[in-house]
């Protein structure tokens, strides 16, 4: 399987949760919380739009599109 491709924004904000390590990055309602808290409304937009896309992203990376 491919990785998922995302804007470069949302990708952005998805490596500062994950290198937070506040969460564990499959707890998808625990992301978009945090994503809420920092204010990075791309990847809460994101997440909102592409639950299904995200929880692949996780199992299989994620990467900005170029």
């Amino acid at each position: 399987m491919d990785k998922i491709r995302v804007p470069k924004s949302v990708f952005q904000g998805l490596e500062a949760i994950r290198q937070s390590g506040a969460t564990n990055m499959l707890d998808y309602r625990a992301v978009v919380q945090l994503a809420n808290m920092l204010n990075n409304r791309d990847t809460v937009s994101w997440l909102m739009d592409h639950k299904h896309e995200y929880v692949e992203g996780v199992m299989y990376g994620i990467e900005p599109e170029e």
